[in-house]
């Protein structure tokens, strides 16, 4: 009799452990489950699908004009950069972490003449300034690689694309100087400067002998920049956690302005009889800003 009193309760105590011991490994698994969890949480920004960052960047940018082969340097620049920009990155191969790079950059540059222009008509020279706003929207495709160098959270990603750079302004500033280089020539009580557009015809005063008819026609046809300049690019984004450091080197693939015709001046005659040489002739000109150097710094998101 004791037994069969005995029975039931050691078979509920039983059923008891087992459903508690049941309770505890569902409970382990559970807990391995959020650790797995845990694991796969990104532990940089890089490790995202989509990750998108904020960057200040450095632009260096050789200017060259040539006339016939020939570059006089008071017409070669180095134009120095300073920007901002947004930059977006989507990943398009996981397996491979392949990734596409988006985005956009705002810079202004400025910059002066190597050397000094002398005016055959008057005893000063000029020296140069140029200023320009740039808008540039990259499209690249970068391969990142984790823990590089063995370092924990750094993450190389060297990439390839191309550069869509648009001049939205650029002007050039001529400051005439007398022959001692100190003291400027004036007219009147103002200094002798002029400035034009390098995007558009915009003349000086009649005084420097640029504002004719014949000059603004010539100027139209050759001396306008281009208002979108394609590129190609490569470089390599260092991340380090939130951080971020980007070098590259762009090439662009057509001139700012170019003009080509026959060596030959060739002139006309105009009615009152005399000649004047014909738009364009005797002139194999070009203007490039085909190599540019970029550093920039950021914080991903």
């Amino acid at each position: 009799m004791k037994l069969m009193k005995i029975m039931p309760a050691a078979l509920l105590l039983c059923l008891s452990l087992g459903v508690y011991a049941q309770d505890e490994d569902l409970s382990e698994d559970a807990v391995a489950e959020d650790e797995t969890a845990e694991v796969v949480v990104p532990s940089t920004p890089t490790d995202k699908k989509t990750f998108h960052r904020v960057q200040l960047g450095y632009t260096g940018t050789i200017v060259k004009y040539t006339n016939f082969g020939n570059s006089p340097d008071y017409n070669n620049y180095f134009l120095n950069g300073i920007g901002v920009g947004w930059m977006g990155d989507l990943r398009i191969a996981k397996k491979i972490d392949l990734f596409l790079e988006l985005g956009a950059n705002f810079t202004y540059h400025m910059g002066n003449s190597k050397d000094k222009r002398w005016n055959v008509h008057h005893d000063e020279y000029y020296q140069y300034k140029v200023n320009a706003f740039t808008v540039s929207i990259p499209v690249n495709i970068n391969k990142q690689f984790k823990n590089a160098f063995g370092v924990k959270d750094l993450t190389l990603a060297p990439f390839v694309g191309l550069n869509f750079r648009f001049n939205v302004m650029a002007k050039r500033k001529a400051t005439a100087h007398q022959l001692d280089g100190t003291i400027p020539m004036s007219i009147g009580n103002e200094k002798k400067v002029y400035t034009a557009s390098l995007m558009k015809v915009d003349r000086g005063p009649e005084d420097f002998g640029e504002s004719t008819p014949y000059m603004t026609a010539f100027d139209k046809k050759l001396h306008v920049g281009k208002l979108l300049q394609p590129g190609a690019q490569i470089g390599v984004n260092a991340y380090y956690n939130h951080y971020y450091l980007g070098v590259s080197y762009m090439y662009d693939l057509v001139p700012f302005s170019k003009h080509k015709s026959s060596p030959e001046l060739t002139t006309r005659e105009t009615p009152e009889g005399g000649l004047l040489p014909n738009i364009g002739t005797n002139c194999n000109e070009k203007v490039t800003t085909s190599h540019n150097f970029a550093l920039t710094v950021g914080y991903v998101f």
